[in-house]
């Protein structure tokens, strides 16, 4: 009678000892559903640090930029400093993840931990410095990095035109070397920095945000060997001239306005004449040597250099036409005196006119 009660004991010891099992097992089990939910940041590091290439063996980036702030615009060196974000976006279909829920939309990730575009700015002067980065994963795949930046960038400038100029500053992306290959861009989705927003802070003093394009194309490589991609991004910006306007150019033609009063002088009054035609062209250049200061020194021809060239050329014919009327009365032929003088009255204002309409026609059209 003893031996059933002993079966029925270890029978007992045995469902009891399965229940840490079955507790074991369900654990492990929601270990293992929890790392299928996350993304996968733990597989091997060979194969999550190489470049995901589709079928084509090629990676499709996209690149955008949203510019913060502008400051610092050097027309002499061709310089400017940008502030902005540089966004990167491509898909990495080793790193998606089933969404846990409607609000699990992007998850975190260490951008050294993961693939990533090394982007370079071609004509940055010097290394830009990045503060801020941000890689996050979308459930679909989709990587997004975000870096805030810091550069001085050079570009061409072309001040033909100046002070009613307007620039474009290129601003040059291209993959790293080691990434030159495989690396395309392709169009973004995202929007770009609007002019009212730009100017409701923006520190340029002289200058006004106009708008943002970019271009996507093929460049030549570094080393001849194969074409590269290549985003071309254009800020436009457009210079305030009210400054030049009111402090240059007014100034500058009632001097030579004032050198014309010579013309309605009686031709005996020779000293009178001299007087005004002389100090017109003396005020004239020192007006030019004390304005030079906020002037670019360029090696060509602008519109303002051209239009200061002028006034020049028109005081000095003011000087020319009094010695003319003086030399014609003094040997007598009044006549004549009185047949230039009548004749520069109108001559010269009609041709001043003329000259700088075809000033404008030729620097700003």
């Amino acid at each position: 009678m003893k031996r059933p009660a002993r079966a029925r004991t270890r029978r007992g010891r045995a469902r009891v000892s399965l229940v840490p099992l079955a507790l074991a097992a369900i654990l492990i089990a929601g270990l293992a559903a929890a790392s299928a939910a996350a993304p996968p940041t733990r597989l091997d590091a060979s194969s999550i640090l190489s470049p995901p290439l589709d079928a084509s063996g090629q990676v499709k980036v996209a690149v955008a930029l949203h510019v913060l702030n502008l400051s610092s615009i050097d027309e002499v060196t061709e310089r400017f400093h940008l502030t902005g974000y540089l966004v990167e976006q491509w898909r990495d279909p080793r790193l998606a993840y089933p969404a846990a829920g409607p609000n699990d939309k992007f998850r975190t990730l260490l951008p050294r931990a993961v693939w990533r575009p090394e982007l370079v700015i071609l004509n940055a002067v010097e290394q830009r410095h990045s503060y801020e980065t941000s890689l996050r994963v979308a459930p679909d795949g989709l990587m997004s990095f975000v870096e805030r930046f810091d550069a001085v960038v050079t570009s061409t400038f072309n001040l033909t035109p100046f002070p009613f100029d307007a620039q474009k500053l290129e601003v040059l992306v291209h993959p790293f070397t080691d990434q030159q290959q495989f690396i395309t861009f392709v169009p973004s989705l995202l929007p770009v920095w609007t002019a009212t927003e730009f100017n409701t802070y923006s520190s340029l003093e002289s200058w006004r945000f106009q708008s943002l394009t970019s271009h996507l194309g093929r460049a030549a490589s570094q080393f001849g060997a194969h074409a590269i991609a290549e985003a071309r991004f254009e800020i436009a910006v457009a210079r305030r001239y009210q400054f030049y306007l009111w402090k240059v150019f007014l100034p500058l033609l009632l001097m030579v306005v004032v050198s014309w009063s010579v013309f309605w002088f009686d031709p005996p009054e020779v000293s009178s004449q001299v007087t005004i035609a002389v100090t017109t062209i003396l005020t004239i250049i020192a007006f030019a040597l004390t304005i030079s200061l906020t002037l670019p020194r360029v090696p060509y021809l602008t519109f303002v250099d051209a239009y200061f060239l002028t006034c020049y050329i028109f005081a000095f014919v003011a000087m020319l036409e009094l010695t003319a009327v003086h030399v014609a009365y003094r040997n007598e032929r009044r006549r004549v005196a009185t047949r230039i003088r009548r004749t520069a009255r109108w001559l010269v204002p009609v041709s001043f006119v003329a000259i700088n309409a075809i000033l404008i026609v030729h620097f700003l059209t």
